[in-house]
């Protein structure tokens, strides 16, 4: 029998990910699959041998000793709480919340019941990522001092009078997901918070979609990071046409560190070599890391997860101060390293 038992609420798409993650873990199993379409509780199900239920209460109550929550971000919070309320460790994919008071409520609810809490991002612990912080901490570029962390996508150039009204779908809502700079550059945010440490600063500006000489210019959001430890690093997402712009660069005290596929090779310069190293990166499957790196601390190897709650507050925080930054046309603050924002800040339009 596995040592974790397991339930996966919401059987959308990410759901795959995680039962592959799980069948790659010797301790674990899916007992049951969660979500309030039927159907897609039974595809989900009949995939580990399960149980597809439409009752979360029922599931609750269940022996499972850990949860997957797979569902749209203004769900989490209530799940979460819901979860740990029965006594369940939880795994909740990111953005944590939609706002900070969401994800301290969270965090306060897993505290109280003594249950662990992990937040779902998982870019960390893809092979380029994870080598690029394995090679930082080995101190072989020295300190951190700058950065420029790009994800943008290629669009194709579209008239705007062909422009079709966006799908019914809450994706399309910034209301539902905060936002692109919560709904995907999140996992950036949060790489670069592993690399750089607590933030101090954020200035932003978005290039905002709209029509240019009769054809759609996309969203692009800019901003500029600044940390206590005195790094800056502009970070970018959003779209641009025809042009490929993904990549990842790092400089150091001593040396510098850039990649562009997830998967590596990370390109190493040193200050006394004159040629650049190509590191290759272990071929890792991220999911399956974050789950271990829970059920760890789940098992009392480690404390808690990297990605425990502190931290999915610390990227939701970041997040927002783009698009506060961004609204008031000043820079944001940070305490801590928790954005200084008006109390139930949420984005609603960008």
């Amino acid at each position: 029998m596995s040592t974790h038992r397991i339930g996966l609420i919401g059987c959308g798409g990410i759901a795959g990910a995680w039962i592959r993650a799980v069948a790659e873990h010797d301790e674990c199993q899916i007992d049951w699959a969660f979500d309030l379409d039927a159907e897609a509780a039974t595809r989900r199900a009949e995939e580990v041998s399960g149980q597809a239920i439409t009752d979360l209460d029922k599931g609750l109550a269940s022996a499972v000793d850990l949860v997957v929550i797979g569902t749209p971000t203004s769900s989490h919070p209530t799940l979460v709480q819901q979860a740990a309320t029965a006594g369940k460790h939880v795994m909740c994919e990111k953005p944590m919340a939609l706002g900070l008071d969401d994800c301290q409520k969270m965090i306060d609810a897993c505290e109280a019941a003594g249950v662990q809490l992990a937040i779902g991002h998982s870019l960390r612990f893809w092979g380029a990522f994870l080598k690029t912080r394995k090679l930082i901490a080995e101190g072989a570029i020295g300190t951190p001092v700058s950065g420029s962390i790009d994800r943008l996508g290629t669009a194709k150039a579209q008239a705007a009078e062909e422009v079709e009204p966006a799908a019914d779908h809450w994706r399309n809502d910034p209301a539902n997901t905060g936002g692109h700079a919560l709904e995907g550059f999140i996992h950036e945010l949060d790489f670069t918070r592993s690399v750089f440490g607590d933030v101090a600063t954020v200035t932003c500006e978005i290039g905002e979609e709209r029509a240019v000489d009769g054809f759609v210019s996309p969203q692009i959001i800019q901003g500029v990071v600044g940390f206590e430890n005195g790094a800056v690093v502009t970070t970018r997402t959003g779209s641009t046409v025809g042009v490929p712009t993904r990549g990842y660069w790092i400089a150091g005290s001593e040396g510098g560190l850039r990649f562009d596929g997830w998967g590596g090779p990370v390109e190493l310069y040193r200050r006394d070599a004159k040629d650049v190293e190509l590191v290759a990166c272990e071929q890792v499957y991220a999911y399956h890391l974050e789950l271990k790196d829970l059920t760890d601390a789940i098992d009392g190897v480690h404390a808690r997860p990297e990605n425990d709650g502190a931290n999915g507050l610390a990227n939701v925080s970041l997040g927002l101060a783009l698009y506060r930054a961004y609204e008031t046309g000043s820079r944001v603050s940070f305490t801590d390293g928790v954005a200084d924002l008006p109390q139930g800040y949420r984005n609603l339009k960008y």
